[in-house]
């Protein structure tokens, strides 16, 4: 019973801090303080019985404790910025660029126009300026805990892995950008997939497009995050096409709505269905240019008649 009272009480401080009404050093604080009071408790207690109960409940706030400890390194940042990055092609000629965004957090900042003012200050362009809450630091908290403990790859080993089982080999053309140093390179694997196909030749494209997209090893792509303020970037970057992931279709299509986004966004569920989107892009390209050809190559007078069938 004891056990579970300890839980509860963990529980309770745990919804308190999802809920941004605690911080997690005050979280922190308040596990040690039972700790300490549990411990005491048991020194105190003459009866064997109330001891044990009481050793168990410490051991679980101990274990719960070691747990969250590194809440502490994630204590303070309170915003993330996104910065322009300068969308990527890895092999020449193929048309894929990969479209990513910088993020950094900024520690201790009042409020986002405290934010505002610093990077103004600092003649900074950047595309937006996130909040961030307890919720999503304890996200990262348990991802980084899981990396640590070798029971869940980090996105550099992610992006190779997924990548690479999927193409069936390695590819040295790819390996330059893969072997970096990311900090979250998963919106790039639909991309990389997609140029190593390129140069297999299981494909051909005359025209530019912005890719991103994460994908498992069967080649299903799947939902990225940012996808605001990549579409901004590839609209500014000049790109007709953008090709996303189906999951993020009903954001991506809001976001044209409310902002007047011009770019033809395209979303795919697998890899096949991004190469026959390509496939069929380029083939409406060669008989618009072919319409283009016959209408110019008219005789002064003539009447031009081609109309595209798409």
């Amino acid at each position: 019973m004891t056990g579970l009272f300890s839980f509860l009480y963990y529980g309770l401080l745990l919804i308190l801090y999802l809920q941004d009404l605690i911080g997690g050093v005050t979280f922190l604080f308040f596990l040690l303080l039972s700790l300490l009071i549990l411990l005491i408790t048991r020194i105190v207690l003459r009866k064997k019985s109330y001891k044990r109960k009481i050793t168990v409940a410490a051991c679980m706030i101990l274990l719960l404790f070691c747990f969250e400890f590194l809440l502490i390194f994630y204590e303070g940042y309170t915003h993330r910025v996104s910065f322009y990055v300068e969308p990527e092609t890895v092999y020449v000629n193929s048309g894929i660029y990969l479209i990513g965004v910088n993020k950094i957090d900024f520690e201790n900042m009042e409020s986002k126009k405290s934010v505002e003012e610093l990077l103004n200050k600092q003649n900074a362009e950047y595309l937006d300026i996130h909040e961030i809450t307890n919720r999503e630091l304890y996200g990262s908290k348990n991802r980084k805990l899981l990396e640590l403990l070798h029971l869940r790859k980090n996105s550099g080993e992610r992006l190779r892995e997924f990548v690479y089982q999927y193409l069936g080999h390695e590819d040295p053309n790819l390996n330059k950008f893969i072997n970096r140093d990311h900090t979250d390179s998963n919106s790039a694997e639909l991309g990389l997939a997609l140029t190593g196909l390129f140069i297999e030749g299981d494909f051909q494209n005359n025209l530019e497009f912005a890719v991103t997209g994460s994908i498992n090893k069967t080649g299903d792509v799947l939902k990225v995050k940012g996808i605001k303020e990549k579409i901004h970037i590839a609209e500014v970057s000049g790109f007709s096409y953008m090709i996303i992931p189906s999951e993020n279709a009903e954001e991506a299509a809001k976001i044209q709505q409310e902002h007047h986004k011009e770019i033809q966004i395209f979303d795919v569920y697998h890899i096949d269905e991004a190469i026959q989107l390509i496939n069929e892009l380029n083939d409406k390209a060669k008989l618009q240019s072919v319409g283009v050809f016959r209408r110019t190559g008219r005789a002064s007078g003539d009447v031009a008649t081609w109309t595209s069938r798409f």
